[in-house]
């Protein structure tokens, strides 16, 4: 393999976007600590695919999700509606709090320094990205949001497309993610992806995807710049 570029998942993989979820889901369905619940909680909205004629895909607006939730957290339907709204809309709320990971910028920039190609896929938005990321999109030649190109990640569709702007070939290119979603849109892409550590809801069930990713790191960081 001939390494020319390397793409990005931008929550949980270069932006610890979700760093305080977690806190706000106990916060509003739990009336004391239980960390068992939440657990349960993100690993079930980890894993918000479903499977359709041999053919992945996902949402947020799964009803065996909410069903699942609702359970974990012995609520009324109701509760369960009442409190995922309000805490969206205190995500929203904190969003100037959140960060790149540390040591980020200093990787993109040994990574430049190889001559490597830069890009970013995620299924956020433009304005999501800018905001999250703006002081440090200098380092990129793509920028691909799912919204923008009518395609969501685990289509292959942003991949390909970030992988046509860079001028390369699929067995060129690295992707680095952190979720179930990123792990089966390099198999769908049928390309080399790295899994990270860092995204909240813990490593992705690599047997469910059945494709085996290139490397496991704990953070985008020295261990990154080792593999390439």
């Amino acid at each position: 393999m001939t390494l020319k570029a390397i793409l990005f998942d931008l929550d949980g993989t270069l932006v610890d976007t979700l760093r305080i979820f977690p806190q706000l889901i106990a916060q509003e369905f739990l009336e004391s600590p239980n960390r068992r619940r939440v657990k349960n909680y993100l690993e079930r909205i980890g894993r918000f695919y479903f499977r359709k004629n041999d053919t992945w895909n996902h949402s947020w607006f799964n009803p065996e999700l909410f069903r699942a939730i609702r359970v974990d957290f012995d609520i009324s339907w109701i509760r369960l509606i009442q409190g995922l709204s309000r805490v969206t809309w205190q995500f929203f709320k904190w969003d100037q709090e959140i960060h790149v990971f540390p040591g980020i910028p200093k990787t993109l920039r040994k990574l430049r320094l190889k001559g490597l190609k830069l890009g970013i896929v995620t299924n956020g938005s433009q304005r999501l990205l800018n905001k999250r990321f703006n002081p440090y999109l200098k380092y990129f030649d793509v920028l691909v949001d799912s919204k923008s190109i009518g395609y969501r990640k685990p289509s292959p569709q942003p991949l390909f497309y970030a992988i046509k702007k860079l001028n390369v070939s699929t067995n060129e290119v690295l992707f680095v993610g952190d979720t179930l979603v990123d792990l089966l849109a390099a198999k769908h892409a049928r390309i080399e992806v790295i899994l990270v550590k860092t995204g909240v809801f813990g490593l992705p069930p690599i047997e469910e995807a059945g494709y085996s990713p290139y490397a496991i790191i704990s953070v985008v960081g020295d261990e990154l710049l080792d593999l390439v």
